[in-house]
C-alpha cells in the first residue's frame, strides 16, 4: 500500500512538472508594422480656389481601396469621367474605408498600385513618370500617409 502511494505520488509530481512546462497563453498578436494609412475624400461642384475661402479637400468618402501589383496605363481602359476598368495585373487585396474615408492597410514591404473604387470603376489618384498607376513604395517598419481626393465630379 505504501509502495502504491509512493508510485502515485511520483507520477503526480511528474505530471505537475510537465504541466508547468506547457504554456496555455494565447500567442501575442503584434500590431502591423508597415503599410498605408490615410483618408479618401470626394470633391463635388466648384473646387476652384476662391479668395477668402479655405481650400476644401471635400467630404470623407466611404469606399474600397484596391491593392494591385504595380501596373501601367496599358493594363486599363478609360471609362467616362476619368475612371478606369479593372487592371489586368493581379489584385492583392481589397480594403474598406470607414464611413469617413479613413483607412489603414498593413502590407509587406514592396511596390504596389493603389486604386480607389468609385461609381462602378476605379479611380487612379496619380500617375508617375513611367505611366504607372498610383505606385507607392512600402518600406519596412513605416506607415506611409496617403490622401486621395476623388475629383471626378469637381470643376476647376
Amino acid at each position: 500500500m505504501r509502495r502504491l502511494f509512493s508510485i502515485i505520488s511520483i507520477l503526480f509530481l511528474i505530471v505537475l512538472i510537465g504541466m508547468g512546462c506547457i504554456s496555455f497563453k494565447q500567442p501575442i498578436k503584434l500590431p502591423p508594422t508597415q503599410g498605408l494609412i490615410g483618408q479618401v475624400f470626394e470633391q463635388k461642384g466648384n473646387a476652384m480656389p476662391q479668395k477668402g475661402k479655405p481650400i476644401s479637400k471635400g467630404q470623407g468618402y466611404a469606399t474600397n481601396i484596391y491593392v494591385f501589383e504595380p501596373t501601367t496605363m496599358t493594363s486599363v481602359k478609360t471609362l467616362v469621367g476619368g475612371l478606369y476598368t479593372k487592371p489586368a495585373t493581379q489584385l492583392l487585396g481589397t480594403f474598406p474605408t470607414d464611413s469617413t474615408g479613413h483607412f489603414s492597410i498593413s502590407l509587406a514591404p514592396g511596390k504596389y498600385s493603389i486604386l480607389v473604387g468609385y461609381e462602378g470603376g476605379y479611380f487612379v489618384p496619380f500617375l508617375n513618370q513611367y505611366n504607372e498607376l498610383a505606385v507607392v513604395q512600402v518600406l519596412p517598419n513605416l506607415f506611409q500617409s496617403m490622401e486621395v481626393i476623388i475629383n471626378v465630379k469637381a470643376s476647376y
